[in-house]
């Protein structure tokens, strides 16, 4: 499924009090081009491919027809894109900014309206494979989507399906209290947080299909509540989707990688002579092989992802993060040992320095002893 996001550079950048609506921002920004359109599936959520680059937003409608009218929602996703949490994302998602709406009621296109059902059928696939930002204020926890989203936002897909993520290295959500929830952001933000991270499926199905939990269309209700308990397996089967994606990569590259070998052997004994490093076939086969390498380190991660109960995606953010930790601290190991040089320097000029004064004033001072004696012996004889 493809869905419409925000260049995150846009957003930073806006200087409007709210976002506008996507229909708006279409027809009077298109010079700015800040609509992309980007492909996501279940593999990409399996692999983690959009987590740290892509943020979708949770957030609660403040009015039926205006999701943010003082743009405390806008303040709070731009506060978080520039903080360094958010430094990285480069493409934000939020319904009202991204899928057509249709205010006034009727004004939406049939062809509006189609990718609007297209993107709401799929949007769980967000929610499971991005980085979430919450922008929780006092009514957040009443409505079914926004409660859906923080429940999806806090798990991560195994091959056994959904599993917690707050508490190991898969977390990716981030909770911005706003409003009158921000007073306590603490106590809201733990409450969020203790209410959704260990649900199941079945506990979230159970919970989210309860009268109480508001939805404005009820039939969005009806068509995702289904979905709940459907996707462990959804998600199993996209793990086992992926990992035939990977074999048959690896096998078509060693396929590949012995049609290129056999056409250089052929060619070498045709010619009875070693192909120079330059030559056509031995460009091909060494490409061949290096297409195998990756393909077996890309299947050897993912094994090892799986088998530490970890996102790929974030496994290598995650090693990325140890490489430049360690990179960081070998080069404050390094300052600290020139300083250290640069110390011990300074100290030898100056215990040098020190050094040589006292030898010249001691060297003074014996002459002027010597000078001494010396007028003493003169004044002595002439006496």
């Amino acid at each position: 499924c493809t869905f419409f996001m925000l260049s995150a550079d846009f957003v930073r950048q806006f200087s409007g009090t709210n976002l506008p609506f996507y229909q708006e921002i279409r027809e009077k920004f298109a010079t700015e081009e800040p609509l992309v359109e980007v492909a996501l599936s279940y593999a990409d959520v399996v692999k983690g491919t959009h987590i740290e680059t892509t943020l979708a937003v949770s957030h609660r409608w403040m009015q039926p027809d205006d999701p943010d009218p003082d743009g405390e929602q806008l303040k709070a996703l731009k506060g978080f894109l520039n903080s360094p949490a958010g430094k990285k994302i480069e493409r934000v998602w939020i319904d009202s900014a991204c899928m057509p709406q249709d205010l006034p009621k009727g004004s939406r296109s049939e062809e509006d309206a189609a990718a609007f059902k297209r993107m709401l059928k799929e949007v769980n696939r967000l929610y499971l494979g991005t980085t979430v930002l919450i922008l929780l204020d006092l009514s957040y926890v009443s409505r079914f989507w926004t409660q859906f989203e923080s429940w999806m936002s806090m798990q991560f897909a195994t091959p056994d399906g959904l599993k917690p993520a707050v508490g190991t290295g898969n977390e990716r959500h981030h909770i911005v209290c706003i409003q009158n929830a921000a007073s306590q952001a603490t106590l809201y933000t733990k409450a969020l947080v203790d209410s959704w991270a260990d649900q199941t499926p079945e506990q979230a199905h159970c919970f989210l299909s309860k009268p109480d939990v508001t939805v404005t269309n009820q039939k969005d209700k009806d068509g995702q509540l289904p979905k709940i308990k459907a996707l462990d397996v959804t998600v199993q089967g996209a793990f086992s989707e992926v990992a035939r994606q990977i074999e048959d990569e690896l096998a078509a590259s060693e396929a590949e990688a012995a049609r290129a070998e056999a056409e250089l052997t052929a060619w070498e004994t045709e010619n009875d002579a070693k192909a120079g490093e330059k030559n056509r076939l031995k460009v091909a086969a060494r490409q061949a092989a290096s297409a195998v390498a990756a393909a077996r380190l890309a299947k050897e991660e993912h094994a090892r992802a799986i088998s530490s109960g970890v996102v790929p995606a974030m496994m290598k953010r995650a090693e990325a993060a140890a490489l430049a930790e360690a990179e960081e601290r070998r080069a404050e190991e390094q300052r600290v040992c020139r300083e250290a040089v640069d110390r011990s320097r300074r100290e030898a000029e100056e215990r040098a320095r020190k050094e040589a004064v006292d030898r010249s004033r001691r060297e003074a001072e014996e002459q002027r002893v010597r000078r001494e004696a010396v007028d003493h012996s003169r004044r002595e004889a002439e006496e």
